[in-house]
């Protein structure tokens, strides 16, 4: 072989080895999630933990292959409709929300943009979905169960109060909960079991330590606070005002019981979060949100704080602590 021909030949077969190495360093393309809530970061900092894990496990990895666009309404839920509007102009591949009153704002803003639940209450009565099995929409994610969860919460407060005794909700005005077929349903709830009801309302943060204030010059036998964003996002702050009115307090979400609250039941928020993953992988992989059917807990839990029953004096019945999931003490 000439000497041109060798150069020849060694040219075109480094080229040729060339191509594999260029193809394996071609750029990742990077995808955009979106995630809006109404807590902050945190509130909510074990819930986005446990999304991220999820995430990993699907092979999605923050900076990457995937990155996180995180908007914090803080518990102002009035900062949620330009937080929404602020990323869906940015056309993230998906949005991640929780909490019927988020996904119904960010749903006004997009209806093309995928939008997974991590939580919700009944998303088909809330207009959000077709039907659990079919949604039908740019919507899919997880139901919580808390349409159930206030019925139940009723129940646990007769268990800790005197026959006939008061008990008060504390209802968030921003939420399902606050609808006159809610409070009928706690009514029925509480009179099956020979308790009377009353409602108290918050419509921000400022709100809910006035309000608990109120309620100490006539304290109720046992106060339900019924599930929000608001609320969990004020999580041990919420416990402390309600620790002031020196009764038993039944909340929506663990965290508070570990923040030193006394009972809770509901479903277990970091699984939600985390299954709230595969939803989002599944979309990136090009599935349509509305042929994945909406899935429901696995289970709902009761959690005791034994210790705050001590400081309260209250005898939890046996028959609850066999139930419990989780005794905290």
């Amino acid at each position: 072989m000439s000497g041109r021909g060798r150069r020849r030949f060694l040219a075109t077969a480094t080229g040729l080895l060339a191509v594999p190495f260029a193809i394996a360093q071609a750029p990742v393309k990077m995808r955009r999630i979106g995630w809006i809530s109404g807590g902050a970061p945190n509130s909510h900092a074990k819930f986005l933990q446990a999304f991220r894990d999820g995430l990993r496990e699907h092979g999605w990895l923050e900076g990457r292959n995937v990155m996180l666009e995180l908007r914090w309404a803080e518990g102002e839920m009035d900062r949620l409709p330009a937080l929404a509007v602020e990323l869906v102009r940015m056309k993230p591949d998906v949005i991640v929300s929780a909490g019927n009153v988020v996904h119904l704002i960010v749903r006004k803003e997009t209806s093309t943009i995928p939008i997974v639940m991590a939580t919700s209450a009944d998303p088909v009565e809330a207009g959000l979905v077709a039907s659990f099995a079919r949604p039908g929409n740019n919507v899919t994610g997880l139901s919580s169960f808390f349409e159930a969860t206030p019925m139940k919460m009723v129940e646990l407060a007769a268990s800790v109060a005197p026959r006939g005794g008061r008990v008060a909700a504390l209802v968030d005005v921003s939420t399902p909960f606050s609808s006159a077929r809610y409070r009928a349903e706690i009514e029925r709830a509480a009179k099956a079991v020979s308790m009377r009801s009353e409602f108290v309302e918050a419509t921000a943060p400022q709100d809910v330590s006035r309000v608990l204030d109120a309620l100490r010059k006539n304290p109720p036998a046992v106060l339900i606070v019924l599930p929000s964003p608001m609320f969990l996002f004020l999580g041990g702050g919420l416990v402390k005002s309600a620790d002031a009115l020196k009764v038993p307090v039944i909340y929506p979400f663990e965290e508070m019981v570990e923040a030193g609250g006394l009972m809770s039941y509901a479903a277990p928020m970091a699984d939600n979060y985390r299954r709230a993953a595969y939803f989002v992988d599944q979309i990136l992989r090009g599935a349509k949100p509305g042929e994945l059917p909406i899935e429901q807990p696995m289970r709902l839990s009761l959690a005791v704080n034994l210790k705050a029953a001590k400081s309260l004096g209250v005898k939890v019945p046996q028959a609850v602590l066999v139930r419990a999931d989780r005794l905290i003490e």
